[in-house]
């Protein structure tokens, strides 16, 4: 029996290919496909926007980063309690996000924990166990997950959740493209407790070539990160119309960068193993249809 169509109109594979080059630059999933409604990917790229900037402040700024990340705090506060209106806040990124706040009641928490995160990374810089890694992901990843679907109205606790887990994955993938330019940062997003299991140090992450322990490591937390992806894929088949769409569109990255970093043989001094558009696509027809990865 064919496929029932989950888009309300249903583009070629080359056309949602060709969408996916415009919206996935430097990115592992869509951010705000072309094919989507001028108003929803307005509000999609809005809350991008905000989240590179206070990324960018957070590991790029010169400066006082930490001062800078806690006066974007105060201006979203600011925007909050002038109900949402641009005028009332002097930083354009975040007057950028008013009319999302409004016309989408996103809970001002989702966005205080993303420069909430930021700012933590200026003060830690390692986690000692996966719980503890969690707990930076609820921060860092999460929140956009949950704006993603008060953007499409159909934030509910459950699809929150599952969310959660789509998003918390996302973040451990990139984590694992990026190992050597975080330490190199200063950071180290690998577990204390699981380097210590595959026999990593430091040492291993400075400098090229890949240790057998730090891929075997890799191939670990990338493969926990797909499990983490697995369980909060059913957020998918809970969606419909344009929601369904860009929600399978992220999930697809994360199973596409999966295999990216597998065909890399979790080398993190290599090229960034990066998914191609074409292999977003077609990981997103098969996580579209309810068969994963």
């Amino acid at each position: 029996m064919a496929q029932p169509s989950i888009w309300p109109e249903q583009p070629p594979a080359n056309e949602l290919a060709r969408s996916l080059d415009v919206a996935a630059t430097n990115e592992n999933f869509p951010v705000a496909l072309a094919v989507l409604p001028r108003r929803i990917r307005r509000h999609l790229q809005a809350v991008y926007r905000f989240a590179r900037y206070v990324d960018d402040l957070g590991e790029e700024t010169a400066g006082p980063r930490e001062a800078m990340l806690r006066t974007v705090d105060e201006q979203v506060r600011s925007l909050y309690r002038c109900g949402g209106d641009p005028s009332a806040v002097r930083d354009p990124v975040v007057a950028g996000i008013g009319r999302t706040v409004t016309e989408c009641n996103v809970p001002i928490e989702c966005w205080l924990r993303l420069v909430q995160a930021n700012i933590d990374d200026q003060q830690v810089c390692a986690y000692a166990t996966f719980e503890d890694l969690r707990g930076y992901c609820r921060l860092s990843a999460d929140p956009v997950g949950e704006i993603v679907l008060h953007v499409f109205q159909v934030a509910t606790g459950d699809r929150i959740a599952l969310s959660d887990r789509v998003c918390t994955a996302l973040q451990i993938l990139e984590h694992c493209q990026d190992v050597a330019e975080d330490y190199r940062a200063g950071r180290i997003y690998l577990p204390q407790q699981d380097m210590r299991r595959f026999g990593v140090t430091e040492h291993d992450l400075a400098r090229p070539p890949a240790s057998h322990r730090l891929r075997a490591l890799l191939a670990f937390q990338t493969d926990r990160a797909l499990a983490w992806l697995g369980a909060g894929a059913p957020l998918v088949d809970t969606l419909g119309g344009w929601a369904r769409l860009a929600v399978s569109g992220y999930v697809a990255g994360g199973w596409a960068t999966g295999r990216e970093l597998r065909r890399a043989g979790y080398d993190p001094f290599g090229p960034t193993a990066r998914p191609r558009s074409r292999q977003i696509a077609s990981a997103w027809l098969r996580a579209s249809i309810g068969r994963p990865g």
